[in-house]
């Protein structure tokens, strides 16, 4: 039976996603930056890059923990998917925690609200 796609392809699907996301963030900056005020752009940009950011992030995940952890336990493995879950876990407390703290770390106060 063949794959529904090789693992280059995989590898290929996930570089260009983590590319977008980068990109994506970065122009969806560019793009809200007329219509933020002044004194919000700082943190507009803050947030961008972090967002842009998380692209680098998704593709390390993807190369160097998420393929050898399923390659040394098997892609049916219980315990790669534990340990991969668990990873995933700490990378979006990880984001949570910079979403949550930079901004008020670069602004030097408490992040305004975001209404």
């Amino acid at each position: 039976m063949k794959e529904l796609i090789s693992e280059q392809q995989a590898d290929l699907i996930v570089l260009l996603l983590s590319l977008l996301i980068v990109l994506g963030s970065l122009a969806y900056g560019a793009w809200a930056q007329g219509a933020t005020p002044k004194p919000k752009r700082k943190l507009l940009w803050v947030n961008c890059l972090l967002g842009a950011f998380a692209g680098p992030v998704v593709w390390a995940f993807w190369t160097f923990l998420y393929n050898p952890i399923e390659d040394h336990y098997g892609l049916d493995s219980l315990k790669a998917l534990g340990i991969n879950f668990a990873i995933a876990v700490g990378l979006g407390i990880l984001f949570f925690l910079l979403f949550t703290f930079v901004p008020r770390w670069v602004l030097g106060k408490a992040a305004p609200s975001r209404k």
